[in-house]
């Protein structure tokens, strides 16, 4: 696995660690939606309180809501790419690693900010929802600028040293375009969540 995550290629590193998110994602969902009570998540994330836990007035509003939430997140992605580098795995993958595990406890508890009718079962179903796509987005970014570490250890026991400046490689035009290609999905994917927020809300208010 280790090789794969620090493969030459963009793509392979991208399914790797994708697929290794994943997994930690349905086990945590798995596990918190039989363990643990429902909501009992909502003020533990950061992220969570930053959206707030009512719609903006406009769909818009939102959007740019969501959006500026996940490039803040984005920005822990590539502060820990750039601190440090253990072998071939960049810090910054564990950022994505992280929020795939918490959205899983999320999912299983139904914690987020505007909760959800009720609490999802670990099912595909998920893949309906705009946070798999934001999470992949990540992935993708964190792959995507794996070379940028200024600092490097051979393990994650070892005293950590700088990069020479002639050992440091300058991004590639493939991962340029994996960057250009996260940002995508991810405003892709917070404009689909702020539709359905805005959509839920509108429903709600019109049964009531």
């Amino acid at each position: 696995m280790i090789k794969l995550l620090g493969h030459d290629k963009v793509i392979i590193r991208f399914i790797s660690l994708y697929s290794l998110g994943l997994a930690l994602l349905y086990i945590s969902w798995t596990l918190t939606y039989f363990l643990i009570p429902e909501g009992v998540l909502r003020e533990v994330s950061i992220f969570t309180k930053l959206a707030g836990d009512s719609a903006a007035d406009t769909m818009g509003r939102e959007f740019m809501q969501i959006f500026g939430v996940n490039l803040i997140g984005s920005s822990f992605i590539i502060f820990g790419n750039y601190i440090l580098r253990v072998n071939k795995f960049p810090f910054g993958y564990l950022v994505p690693l992280a929020w795939m595990i918490m959205y899983g406890a999320t999912l299983g508890t139904n914690s987020f900010s505007i909760a959800l009718e009720k609490t999802m079962a670990p099912t595909l179903a998920v893949f309906s929802r705009s946070g798999p796509y934001e999470m992949m987005a990540g992935v993708l970014l964190a792959v995507a600028t794996n070379s940028i570490s200024v600092n490097k250890s051979e393990s994650f026991f070892s005293k950590s040293k700088p990069v020479p400046n002639d050992e440091r490689v300058p991004i590639t035009k493939e991962q340029w375009a994996a960057i250009g290609i996260a940002i995508l999905i991810l405003s892709g994917a917070a404009l689909r969540e702020a539709y359905m927020i805005i959509n839920l809300v509108f429903n709600t208010s019109a049964m009531s």
